[in-house]
């Protein structure tokens, strides 16, 4: 399951990317060019960092992926656009600081022991690292990784960069962006840091932090009067059963992991896509304002049905099996 992550995920990133880009059709109509363009590079960032089998070309795409989608945010969103652009630039840019900090250890770590430099991935996983070491990389690469997921307490960038996004922006920071966090988890920490990723103190923190932002995110998602934003906080729930299956350290969690990320892409995508069709005709998210869907918009009441059960985990619905 770790060598078929890569795969399903760039799958994922191709199949969301092309679908945003249809549902922004008739929603963007001001500077077009300027928003495919930007959109065009947010979709190279993403698969380069998918793809990447150097840590220095990894890293470029991480930070590459940072700047598209702060201006699909800051140009194209909503009311209090600019406030979630900087609020969703400044956390991931302190997450990737330390990230990179933690990828010069393992860099220099590797000159001093095979006497040359290098950022191949393969190299740097053949290499050994020293137990304390390996801690404090293991958490300068959590750090940032934890933001990306986002893990609770780190996820109060996701409702507003969620709420104050376009359509397209919604659907491709749910479906994508948050899963290169656990994909960081899965390809990197586990692999790299054996010893830190085993330590029970950093089982025991990872676990009681996902289990927290399971039941934080549920029960926010329950008080919410936004529609987007009880999606949002619904995806902080998710994703603490991903670092959970993650931190598991078996088979059966890194395998559940990764099946829950590719089908959380699809259903909670599905369901930001859902939202954007409502606002664009009623210029609302307040739940309130909306009853009695199905008299007027039966087939689009059928679709939110099944993509609400699927986000739920009903039984042979997509998101029961991770």
């Amino acid at each position: 399951m770790l060598r078929s992550a890569p795969a399903l995920l760039i799958l994922l990133t191709t199949l969301v990317g092309f679908v945003s880009v249809l549902s922004s059709w008739s929603a963007i109509e001001d500077r077009v060019k300027e928003y495919y363009a930007f959109f065009l590079l947010l979709q190279a960032g993403m698969l380069g960092v998918f793809m990447s089998l150097d840590f220095f070309l990894f890293y470029v795409f991480w930070e590459v992926m940072l700047v598209p989608m702060y201006f699909i945010i800051g140009v194209w969103g909503s009311a209090r656009k600019l406030y979630a652009a900087i609020k969703f630039f400044l956390y991931t840019l302190m997450g990737s600081v330390l990230m990179l900090l933690g990828i010069l250890v393992l860099y220099f770590n590797h000159y001093n022991q095979k006497g040359f430099y290098t950022f191949d991935i393969t190299e740097l996983m053949a290499m050994s690292v020293a137990p304390t070491m390996q801690m404090w990389v293991f958490w300068a690469f959590f750090v940032g990784f934890a933001i990306k997921v986002p893990m609770f307490p780190f996820h109060t960038w996701l409702p507003d960069a969620h709420t104050e996004a376009p359509t397209a922006g919604s659907v491709i920071l749910a479906g994508v962006l948050l899963k290169m966090g656990t994909y960081g988890f899965v390809r990197f920490s586990l692999p790299l840091l054996p010893d830190a990723s085993k330590d029970s103190r950093t089982v025991t923190a990872i676990a009681w932090l996902s289990i927290i932002g399971i039941i934080y995110g549920a029960l926010v998602s329950l008080m919410q009067k936004d529609w987007k934003k009880l999606v949002a906080y619904s995806s902080v729930s998710h994703l603490g059963f991903c670092t959970l299956g993650i931190i598991a350290l078996n088979p059966n969690g890194l395998a559940g992991s990764v099946i829950q990320q590719v089908n959380h892409g699809l259903s909670t995508g599905l369901l930001f896509l859902i939202v954007g069709i409502a606002y664009e005709r009623r210029h609302t998210r307040e739940i309130a304002e909306y009853g009695g869907l199905s008299n007027v918009m039966p087939v689009y009441s059928i679709i939110f049905c099944i993509s609400m059960l699927a986000s739920a985990g009903m039984p042979l619905l997509n998101g029961f099996i991770g």
